[in-house]
């Protein structure tokens, strides 16, 4: 028998069907890939759907010494199960700055985004009177709340009117595009429900002392991590909301720091969501680049902004006895998925 033949030929056969399995995988993922790519939101909101990812109720998980009420946490995970998942409801804070505000509610409702059930305008004008409520062309409401005070608190106040579990918090100042949007809440619904989603991103640093530096996550200095997402432009599940709007110790002082300092209530959203998930943020990006104006005179422009903010990590961190922030280095692109 010749020995460089193949037996009764079964290498040939063998070849073959591996080869075919191969083509085959390949054809499977150039399909989902594509799928991924030209329809993210059809795709993304199938599998979500077919997942049917529940939030779930966890226990606070350990860091440091920190010592909150599991029985709180369990409530704000338990009370809005029954609000719909399938889609979000935008909470855009505003104060006296008509200009930014229309712009912005003009640019989201000028297309369909199939998701999304509401907007309401977290009114803090205390002194005026807000317009009336309207509804868009496309059929969402947009509804003005009238705060009872001036505070950034009350843009992640759990509204009990809210519908939907999914909170899109945003700023009148910047948007994502209306496709976009939709991606991002897809996206969401995927990937991120137990953490901070969006397009803001923003790190918290150790400086040379020891302590905490607040960062833009500069990648010319080679950073590539992040471990917060601003809420200025951001998704959340409306239970960190009721956590920290809760009676727990941490969040009343947290709460109390925030109207005393009128700054860092998004810092402190991060430092909650990450303590209650141990779970780091997630950046999603859309097609194009989120739309942002610079308004002259928004708090972020103030001089001493960033040594406020680095104020404002560092007390926390004395509050919370830990660091609960994450790094993170994952991102989400529209028909992309990078880690």
């Amino acid at each position: 028998m010749d020995a460089s033949k193949p037996l009764g030929g079964i290498q040939p056969r063998l070849f073959k069907r591996i080869a075919t399995i191969i083509l085959a995988f390949a054809l499977s993922a150039g399909i989902i890939f594509g799928l991924f790519t030209y329809a993210p939101e059809k795709y993304l909101q199938h599998m979500s759907n077919a997942v049917g990812i529940s939030f779930g109720t966890r226990p606070i998980p350990r860091c440091g010494d920190f010592a909150g009420s599991n029985e709180i946490w369990k409530e704000s995970q338990t009370k809005y199960r029954n609000l719909r998942d399938d889609k979000f409801t935008i909470a855009m804070q505003t104060y006296r700055r008509p200009k930014e505000l229309n712009d912005t509610l003009h640019a989201l409702l000028s297309e369909k985004i199939p998701s999304l059930t509401e907007v309401v305008v977290v009114w803090n004008d205390v002194e005026n009177a807000p317009p009336p409520n309207y509804q868009s062309k496309h059929g969402v409401p947009v509804r003005y709340r009238h705060s009872k005070e001036n505070s950034l608190n009350q843009k992640l106040w759990p509204d009990p009117a809210y519908k939907t579990q999914a909170i899109f918090l945003s700023d009148d100042d910047i948007y994502y595009k209306p496709k976009d949007l939709e991606f991002v809440f897809q996206t969401w619904r995927k990937f991120g429900r137990r953490r901070m989603t969006g397009g803001f991103t923003r790190c918290a640093d150790r400086d040379a002392e020891g302590g905490w530096k607040y960062t833009g996550c500069s990648t010319e200095e080679g950073q590539n991590y992040y471990n917060m997402i601003l809420s200025g432009l951001a998704f959340t599940h409306i239970s960190f909301m009721d956590y920290y709007s809760s009676q727990d110790e941490v969040p009343k002082k947290i709460r109390a720091y925030v109207d005393e300092h009128f700054n860092c209530e998004d810092i402190a959203l991060n430092f909650i969501t990450s303590l209650l998930s141990g779970e780091g943020p997630l950046l999603v990006k859309g097609k194009e680049p989120y739309v942002s104006f610079v308004p002259k005179n928004g708090i972020s422009t103030k001089p001493g902004h960033g040594e406020a903010r680095t104020k404002c990590v560092n007390d926390y961190y004395d509050m919370f006895k830990c660091m609960p922030l994450i790094n993170e280095t994952a991102r989400v692109e529209l028909g992309v998925l990078i880690s």
